[in-house]
């Protein structure tokens, strides 16, 4: 055999090297894809167990005792009320605890509910309970008080207004502009002169009974204007649905209980305009 056909034999000890390498090789390669395999199942239970059996465990073991607490409570004989407490938080029923719920102060419920009438601090001397009388335009003396700027209003509606504005100075820092108020029926006439059909005939005017004022421009619009509408009714003082559309007069309110009590909206009350109106009636 020559020297070139021997080096072509390969000698069975090189074959048997290169089937062990072959071999290791192999074992190495399944063994990182194991690996991997093993990483990704844990990755995978690990997410299984965060999103699903935690939040299970976490919520029946507080109840893990509320069979016991069931049987306890069947023997004893405790209330419906008593029992749920009992289940929920292992045999220990919770003590009722009653707040306070927030409402407006008692002088201003009486107000707006037109009831009994308390005396303002915030509006001195103004005193409800005295009553009123008189005729549209024509209130008798004793009727009418002064605002913090000097606009007359009846009595209620003055103590009324007092209170609503001293809420309003705490959430704007200033008192509530009114322009207008109390109209004697000779006012009325000018004011129907000038302003024609946006003005009332006058005797029948709101403003006439002193339950009707006119905001300045600076608190009938914006932030001010939102306000009065969300607080004013507990006070009785709302903007009424005709100054919103058939004529708009953003700035014109009034003293809802006051209104409501003469039936101002009612048919009967225009056929008796001029009639005597009394607290006492």
């Amino acid at each position: 055999m020559s020297k070139r056909e021997d080096a072509s034999v390969t000698h069975p000890r090189s074959r048997r090297l290169r089937r062990l390498q072959e071999t290791q090789e192999l074992q190495v390669r399944t063994t990182h894809r194991r690996r991997r395999l093993l990483t990704r199942s844990g990755v995978l239970a690990g997410f299984a167990v965060a999103m699903v059996v935690y939040p299970m465990v976490g919520t029946i073991t507080p109840y893990a005792e509320a069979d016991d607490a069931a049987e306890a409570m069947a023997t004893a004989g405790v209330s419906t009320a008593s029992a749920a407490s009992t289940l929920l938080s292992g045999g220990a029923a919770l003590e009722s605890s009653e707040l306070p719920l927030p409402s407006v102060d008692e002088s201003s419920s009486a107000l707006a509910a037109s009831a009994e009438y308390i005396v303002a601090t915030s509006l001195e001397g103004c005193d409800p309970s005295q009553g009123w009388a008189g005729r549209n335009g024509r209130l008798e003396d004793g009727s009418l008080c002064d605002l913090w700027n000097g606009v007359e209003l009846r009595s209620d509606a003055a103590v009324a207004l007092a209170e609503l504005n001293e809420q309003f100075k705490a959430a704007f820092g200033r008192d509530l502009c009114v322009g207008n108020g109390y109209r004697t029926l000779a006012a009325q006439y000018a004011t129907k002169r000038s302003q024609g059909y946006l003005a009332a005939t006058p005797g029948t005017s709101v403003h006439g009974w002193g339950l009707a004022i006119d905001l300045c421009g600076s608190d009938d619009t914006g932030s001010a204007k939102r306000w009065l509408e969300a607080n004013g009714p507990i006070w009785g003082w709302e903007n009424p649905s005709w100054a919103k559309s058939s004529k708009w007069e953003p700035w014109h309110w009034e003293y809802v209980p006051g209104t409501d009590d003469l039936g101002v909206y009612e048919s009967s009350y225009w056929s008796s305009s001029d009639a005597y109106f009394s607290s006492d009636d």
